[in-house]
């Protein structure tokens, strides 16, 4: 027999207060202190408590659970199944506005689901355009005050939409109240994104990032070069991932990838992710397999772990070190995919080395081809062959009027 709700006292929980739990979902009735039985916050708990039960039902009571608490219920719950840095980047587009207090009416965490509107998603982006201290898990001192980007705004669209898509699914609240938020336009790399334009440029800023960087990082930075694979697929990669046979990590897709292994992007589409190595980076990689039988392949000094926060705090120093502020981890990604167009590879079997849909390097990196010279090359010669080899001559001006 199910246990009747009853509306409880919980001292740890934001500081204290009374909550009740229906149909599995916890319900925030009154933060105060302790006061029954005659208490006001012990009788504000009863009358949401009769709200909650009485007059709304389930669905009420589903309309009632704070933002907070569909929020901090959704990172508990990807915290083991998702990879550590979408859990960060998360709980990073999730602090700022559980916190924020437009109207001085109370933060908007504390506020029902039911209460978002499209406009406020709209107002907390404008308001997280102003530069301000980005919150960090490591500190990163004088590091610049900084304003959400189109990127960052992108982000906490698609963040706040997978936690309240999640809570549908899970009967935590009854319907997404941002669904359909229009994100900014994607703003795609420039040719400022590049390592250089032509293969002898892209090899010597490659040969000045080497040079400002440590040794351990070298190798890594190599494999950027040699592979156009994310930075944080290099990272990851460990000897089991190596199949030497064929030259290439090789991550599973879901259903043949063990629970410890990396789940790379496209894991839940059906899809291995296949890295070839190429270049000095295929040596190396044989080489670090045998030192590194277990964990990650590529490490740092002294054999320590490979995250995120090193290479982007490591790109940075390089950035300062040789005053060139554009060049970024995924700098290599883009020359990669560029070089590769300029060469001739058709769109299909780029998306396959990259990890990405034909769409997306359409929409991404077709546009980054800034050798305009050999667009022109191109042209004529398809007008050439279109026309059987033949030149039209210009239409001859007629002496008659």
């Amino acid at each position: 027999m199910a246990r009747k709700p009853q509306a409880r006292y919980y001292p740890s929980r934001k500081g204290g207060g009374y909550f009740v739990t229906v149909a599995g979902t916890l319900h925030e009735l009154a933060l105060g202190p302790d006061d029954a039985p005659t208490g006001p916050t012990y009788l504000a708990a009863l009358g949401k408590f009769k709200e909650v039960l009485e007059l709304g039902g389930v669905e009420t009571a589903k309309e009632t659970n704070t933002v907070r608490v569909v929020l901090e219920t959704y990172l508990k719950h990807i915290a083991t199944r998702k990879k550590e840095g979408t859990v960060e980047i998360r709980q990073r587009c999730y602090e700022p506005f559980v916190n924020w207090n437009p109207d001085g009416k109370g933060c908007v965490g504390e506020r029902a689901v039911g209460s978002l509107t499209h406009f406020v998603v709209y107002r907390f982006l404008e308001h997280m355009e102003t530069p301000r201290v980005q919150a960090r898990k490591v500190a990163q001192p004088g590091r610049k005050p900084l304003g959400w980007t189109t990127g960052s705004q992108r982000n906490f669209i698609q963040s706040i939409n997978a936690a309240m898509n999640w809570a549908v699914r899970t009967g935590l609240i009854p319907k997404n109240p941002v669904a359909d938020v229009e994100k900014p336009g994607s703003n795609s790399r420039g040719a400022d994104a590049l390592m250089g334009n032509t293969s002898d440029e892209i090899e010597a800023n490659h040969q000045r990032v080497l040079g400002a960087s440590p040794a351990d990082y070298r190798p890594f930075i190599q494999a950027l070069k040699d592979t156009g694979a994310r930075p944080g697929e290099i990272a990851a990669a460990t000897a089991a991932d190596f199949d030497e046979e064929l030259g290439a990590f090789v991550f599973k897709k879901e259903g043949s990838r063990r629970k410890e292994r990396f789940s790379h992007k496209n894991a839940t589409k059906g899809k291995d992710r296949v890295i070839m190595l190429s270049g000095p980076t295929l040596e190396t990689v044989k080489e670090l397999v045998k030192k590194h039988p277990t964990g990650q392949v590529f490490r740092r000094k002294r054999g320590g772990v490979l995250k995120r926060f090193h290479y982007v705090s490591l790109f940075i120093r390089i950035q300062k070190k040789l005053k060139w502020k554009e060049v970024t981890c995924y700098s290599y990604r883009h020359s990669f995919a560029t070089e590769m167009l300029k060469a001739g590879m058709d769109v299909d079997t780029l998306a396959h080395l990259m990890g990405n849909s034909p769409v997306v390097i359409r929409l991404h990196y077709s546009h980054l081809l800034a050798d305009k010279k050999a667009l022109r090359e191109k042209l004529e010669r398809f007008k050439t062959v279109a026309g059987g080899k033949q030149t039209r001559q210009p239409l001859a001006v007629s002496d008659a009027g």
